[in-house]
């Protein structure tokens, strides 16, 4: 899919450049995911509506499936004038007030919750999520993706997401880990679900009975998250933008019962 877009903030375009920074370390040789809320914001490029609040990141966050991928991306990152300051997280100064940063994430082979670190060799502690085993497990979308930016300058690179569902996965499970405090998280299950509503098209199971494994424990998540909504007493952190009654029906509607 081929998207043209704009930076409209400092904090979109030091995005884009995150991004274009990976696919160029990533080349045709690795497979990585972007992930996080640039991952959302994408997916809202791809398949517009105006029910979504659009959000901005600044860091870039990549999902990559093996240690041998970690090393030989940051490997080519540094290349690109990056300096490591933790074992995953990469910077690079644009000017004397902007740096872009880049985290790079491993899959975990268990079902425990939260970021957790793993030692990589030469290259040090590099952090998994149990739950990218699902993404990187799936089919990628692809996005040939156009960006003005703010200085006139044209990038043009090709990038990679998760599906819309394994995003949701993803950022259901993103806001349990943080304590269902996230209001960033919620923002983007928002916006997910509002895609999901506007663009039925898009490969879907989450809402196919009976669910299993991963699906099945984002749908424990999201149901938690649906009754929470519900509850005039709650007080869940929620973004202003975001109507409690409508995000909990379009859970109960597109997430099947676990």
């Amino acid at each position: 899919m081929r998207l043209e877009t704009r930076a409209l903030s400092n904090a979109d375009a030091l995005g884009y450049l995150g991004q274009s920074a990976i696919a160029e370390a990533a080349g045709a040789h690795h497979r990585y995911l972007i992930i996080g809320g640039h991952m959302v914001r994408l997916h809202l490029l791809a398949h517009p509506t105006p029910q979504a609040v659009p959000r901005s990141t600044l860091d870039a966050d990549t999902a990559v499936p093996d240690v041998e991928v970690v090393g030989a991306l940051m490997a080519d990152l540094i290349n690109q004038g990056f300096t490591p300051v933790k074992g995953n997280v990469l910077i690079k100064k644009v000017d004397a007030d902007r740096e872009i940063e880049i985290n790079v994430l491993l899959p975990r082979a268990d079902h425990t919750q939260g970021i957790r670190a793993q030692d990589v060799p030469e290259v040090g502690q590099v952090d998994t999520l149990s739950e990218l085993t699902f993404a990187l497990a799936g089919p990628a979308v692809e996005l040939e993706m156009i960006v003005h930016m703010q200085d006139e300058r044209v990038l043009r690179y090709r990038t990679r997401i998760p599906s819309l569902e394994a995003a949701v996965v993803l950022k259901a499970h993103s806001w349990k880990a943080r304590g269902r405090r996230s209001e960033r998280d919620l923002a983007d299950l928002h916006t997910l679900f509002e895609i999901r509503e506007a663009h039925p098209d898009i490969p879907w199971r989450l809402s196919e009975a009976p669910l299993r494994g991963r699906r099945r424990d984002c749908a424990v998540i999201l149901h938690d998250l649906a009754e929470r909504m519900g509850r005039s007493s709650s007080v869940m952190p929620v973004p202003t933008h975001l109507s409690r009654p409508r995000m909990a029906a379009l859970i109960r509607k597109h997430i099947a019962r676990p």
